[in-house]
């Protein structure tokens, strides 16, 4: 038979092993679907394992361990879709460039160390997680990122001007960054970014860990620097937000008296 014009009628293409789609691309979507489900029973049931903690004899850190892990889970599949949605390529690009700045020199060593894609991973998540009960979470992530560029400035020598330059200019998260390396070299620690940081922190974690400097390089600082970061600990309505940070300024406050004492 003809399609009325004398020529046979065309045929089908016949299907080819590439146009079939793989066992692993039809199985992808029930993957997908089953680790949503498996995120979201284990969150409850973590959820309710940190509730039942709190009538029985299970410690503080655990419990917060545990209730952290469950909201995580809970949330993990927003947070899968989210940043599947963006370039996370892009944002770790971006946290480089804007490391290269103005500490470029940082931000080669810690590329060469291998850091670009945990710390801008790292940085992602802490960034999606905004939710007021996922603090702790969040808290927990932060720390995750300070140890590891705690860890670089223990091996490697970064510029002190560098790492002040990169507080000054840098977000939220970068700004904490430089504290980090400050961690892991106390002789990179500045006494005006330490003042900065408690008096006008861009984040609960960034003033913890100023005041957490504050009290360890407390030998390094001058008594003229001593005076203006007590005099920043009164009356700051940002360190009453957290009991953490009220804690480690009871400590320096004390340390200084006992300083004082001797």
């Amino acid at each position: 038979m003809s399609d009325g014009n004398g020529s046979p009628p065309a045929v089908p293409a016949r299907a080819t092993a590439r146009d079939t789609p793989t066992w692993a691309t039809k199985a992808r979507p029930v993957v997908d679907v089953s680790a949503r489900i498996a995120c979201l029973v284990l969150g409850g049931a973590l959820l309710v394992a940190g509730i039942v903690g709190l009538f029985t004899g299970v410690s503080e850190g655990q419990l917060v361990t545990v209730v952290a892990a469950g909201l995580l889970l809970l949330v993990m599949p927003s947070i899968v879709d989210r940043i599947r949605s963006m370039k996370l390529g892009a944002f770790e690009v971006d946290l480089l460039r804007q490391m290269a700045e103005t500490a470029k020199h940082a931000a080669e060593t810690l590329e060469r160390l291998g850091m670009g894609p945990e710390l801008s991973a790292y940085a992602t998540i802490y960034s999606e997680l905004r939710d007021e009960q996922l603090t702790p979470l969040r808290g927990q992530l932060m720390d995750r990122i300070l140890r590891r560029v705690a860890n670089a400035a223990a091996v490697e020598k970064f510029d002190k001007d560098e790492v002040r330059d990169l507080f000054v200019t840098g977000s939220p998260v970068v700004r904490v960054l430089a504290l980090g390396l400050m961690e892991g070299d106390r002789s990179l620690i500045d006494s005006d970014v330490l003042l900065e940081a408690i008096r006008g922190p861009l984040s609960g974690n960034e003033q913890y860990h100023a005041l957490k400097l504050a009290y360890d390089g407390w030998g390094r600082l001058t008594p003229a620097d001593r005076n203006q970061l007590l005099a920043a600990l009164d009356h700051n309505p940002k360190l009453q937000m957290g009991p953490d940070r009220i804690a480690v300024a009871q400590q320096i406050r004390e340390l200084d008296a006992n300083s004082r004492i001797r």
